[in-house]
């Protein structure tokens, strides 16, 4: 997953999402034309899941899982909190989770235990190596530790749940009930409500099924999407998608999608921004959408056109919508002031992500700052 995470905190549900969730997850490894290694792993057991998991369900079983650190988990009791957070050996951004966990692990010590489960590892018996690689780590892995055997976690958990990106984090109550999906760098919020005793899972439980669903419709756009990206001819897809938008006119991330499609195509590209500037129209108060807008046009490398007034004028609305205090839509903006040749505005508006950011972000967002004190472009 791409560690930008946008929050609109409340002291009862905070709001919490990755910045590039559905359209831009999956159109930037259609793009690309392979999966992205720890952004999208759409594993051929979990494409097209036998059931649904989502918030307030019963947690699978975690028994078929072979522990590798700390004390063997067999069944989550009653009264107990987990964190069942899934990673692979192969996942930079997984990696870079690892001292946010561990440090997770002992601030609510007594309270939430910690569990990382590796899926989706490659070879028929990918054990050694993942003993030998937990093992090196130390104590930047500093929780229970495990591997998934028969790929129990991916068939269970990540199928189920429509998640096709690690790191991916499930919080599991002391009902035994799945209270929270989703990146483990945006969960400080979500643990510190949940043992406050304000968080509400009825009102998360709406949010998510929503997603679910785009993530569903976008799913069976992938394969037409892949093959006009690999082909270079974008008219089937561009009718797929308005067939898709017909049946669902609320699903504003279809346009959005086109959008970004004809941003990527030799004939369309010039035309791209006329339906862009309808995309923002249709979503002015939608300050996740604009925020996807703006990071993809100024971070796609595919695109023939890259247009950062566009970009700028997205993000700087999306900024002022959360009030210069939503640290992933202000290192959008930073990236857009910076492409733009203003410097010092990157530098200023990106030290300000960094104090607004959660405990696991802060760490990219400093290494690039300093990219912007250097000078140098972001590669991205």
């Amino acid at each position: 997953m791409e560690s930008h995470w946008q929050g609109e905190a409340s002291p009862h549900y905070p709001k919490i999402r990755t910045r590039e969730k559905t359209m831009s997850r999956i159109l930037t490894s259609i793009a690309a034309g392979l999966l992205l290694s720890g952004s999208l792993a759409l594993a051929q057991d979990t494409d097209k899941p036998q059931k649904t998991l989502t918030i307030g369900d019963k947690a699978p079983s975690i028994k078929d899982v072979s522990w590798i650190k700390g004390k063997p988990v067999e069944a989550f009791k009653e009264g107990e909190t987990y964190l069942v957070e899934c990673w692979a050996t192969w996942c930079g951004p997984c990696i870079r989770a690892f001292p946010h966990l561990s440090k997770l692990q002992k601030q609510y010590k007594g309270k939430l235990r910690i569990l990382g489960v590796g899926v989706w590892e490659r070879g028929d018996d990918p054990m050694p190596m993942v003993k030998e690689f937990v093992a090196k780590q130390g104590d930047k892995m500093d929780y229970t530790v495990g591997l998934e055997m028969n790929d129990s976690i991916a068939k269970n958990w990540m199928g189920p749940a429509g998640q096709n990106g690690i790191p991916c984090g499930y919080l599991v109550g002391k009902e035994g009930r799945i209270e929270w999906i989703g990146h483990p760098g945006t969960i400080d919020p979500v643990l510190e409500s949940y043992f406050a005793g304000t968080w509400d899972r009825e009102a998360f439980a709406v949010d998510f099924k929503k997603e679910q669903e785009e993530e569903r419709v976008m799913r069976t756009l992938t394969p037409v999407l892949r093959q006009a990206s690999q082909s270079g001819n974008y008219t089937k897809a561009f009718e797929a998608i308005d067939a898709a938008a017909a049946k669902h006119p609320d699903m504003t991330v279809l346009m959005e999608t086109k959008f970004q499609m004809m941003l990527m195509s030799d004939d369309h590209a010039k035309d791209a921004y006329s339906l862009g500037d309808s995309v923002l129209m249709n979503n002015w108060d939608n300050a996740q959408m604009l925020n996807s807008v703006s990071w993809s046009v100024l971070t796609n490398p595919n695109i023939k056109h890259r247009d950062l007034n566009f970009a700028m004028k997205a993000a700087e609305r999306a900024n002022q919508l959360t009030e210069n205090k939503d640290a992933s839509i202000l290192d959008t903006l930073a990236r857009a002031y910076f492409d733009k040749g203003m410097v010092d505005k990157a530098i200023a508006t990106q030290e300000r992500a960094i104090q607004h950011a959660p405990e696991g972000q802060k760490d990219e967002m400093k290494e690039t700052l300093e990219k912007y004190l250097e000078g140098q472009p972001k590669v991205g």
